[in-house]
């Protein structure tokens, strides 16, 4: 069974709340209600469906050699009756839900009349309109460009702010959030160091903050992938802070399971080999920690990968 928090964090993350338009030779449009969950693994996604119902689908990939994506998608009444479920517990997508479940409030008190063959008949102009404007709004607030975000401002971190539990940050990192060990080299010791890190990613800073207060790390902007699209920001965990946001949520992760395994087998390795320091620089690693560390970056990395060598995941 998939807890309704983490359900809510992944969809938060990785998820799509809209309305489809679904255009008719002459006759009026249909609007469809639209709920869709996006990941390379397929797995995470299977375990969603036995738990919520919904139609499994093959994205493909996005790039040549990255891992095949696939789509778990609701629609109409199922997918008013999952929204519905993980609405308390939304942070990025609630302003969608609640112009969804408007309209299907508004759909679910009107009657369609239907034509002897029991086809529905066209939509008065009146109900174009309405569809249309809800349509429109969900549609502004699903843009990627910054100006989906100017009617719809993000409200800032409370005290008194309803807190995100350690299930929905798992699903939160499971969708959005990456877990590995960084290789520096720096100029006050002879061998490399590595350090472990653990991000996620998103347009709504609002989402970060909440999770920030609970949960530590730092915040930083993010350049935008592509001009037109919103700023992003990172959300970071690095060194004695992994430690303790690990303990709250590995036992809820599934798809990033095995890498906060790593991760935690990196720290463990850390804490038992402390490295000293030859005056006012850091002594040198012993070559057999330096090979354990690498061994652990290189298997961190492995999981990760987009390709398919990186997508056999637990």
């Amino acid at each position: 069974m998939i807890p309704v928090q983490y359900l809510a964090g992944f969809v938060d993350g990785e998820g799509y709340l809209g309305l489809a338009r679904i255009r008719r030779h002459h006759r009026s449009p249909e609007y469809c209600l639209r709920l869709s969950i996006y990941n390379t693994n397929r797995m995470i996604l299977e375990d969603i469906q036995r738990t919520t119902g919904g139609t499994m689908s093959v994205i493909g990939q996005r790039q040549a050699g990255w891992k095949v994506s696939y789509a778990l998608i609701w629609t109409n009444a199922a997918a008013a009756k999952l929204i519905r479920k993980i609405k308390p517990f939304l942070v990025v997508k609630s302003e969608q839900s609640k112009a969804l479940l408007a309209f299907d409030l508004r759909i679910q008190a009107g009657h369609r009349l239907r034509d002897k063959a029991g086809r529905l008949l066209p939509l008065t102009r009146r109900d174009v309109r309405s569809r249309q404007a809800f349509y429109d709004r969900v549609k502004r607030m699903n843009r990627r460009g910054p100006e989906s975000q100017r009617n719809f401002p993000t409200s800032t971190v409370s005290p008194s702010r309803p807190r995100v539990s350690a299930r929905y940050v798992a699903g939160f990192i499971d969708a959005e959030g990456s877990l590995m060990i960084i290789r520096t080299r720096t100029a006050d010791c002879r061998t490399l160091q590595y350090h472990p890190r653990v991000t996620v990613t998103n347009t709504h800073l609002d989402v970060l903050r909440t999770i920030q207060y609970r949960f530590g790390g730092i915040i930083a902007n993010q350049p935008a992938r592509k001009a037109a699209w919103k700023r992003e920001y990172q959300l970071v965990w690095t060194e004695g802070m992994i430690e303790s946001l690990l303990r709250r949520v590995e036992p809820h992760l599934r798809v990033k399971a095995r890498q906060a395994q790593v991760l935690k087998e990196f720290i463990r390795h850390r804490q038992r080999t402390k490295q000293g320091r030859n005056g006012r620089e850091f002594a040198a690693l012993p070559s057999k920690v330096v090979a354990v560390r690498e061994r652990l970056r290189r298997q961190i990395r492995a999981l990760n990968r987009r390709g398919s060598r990186g997508s056999v995941l637990a």
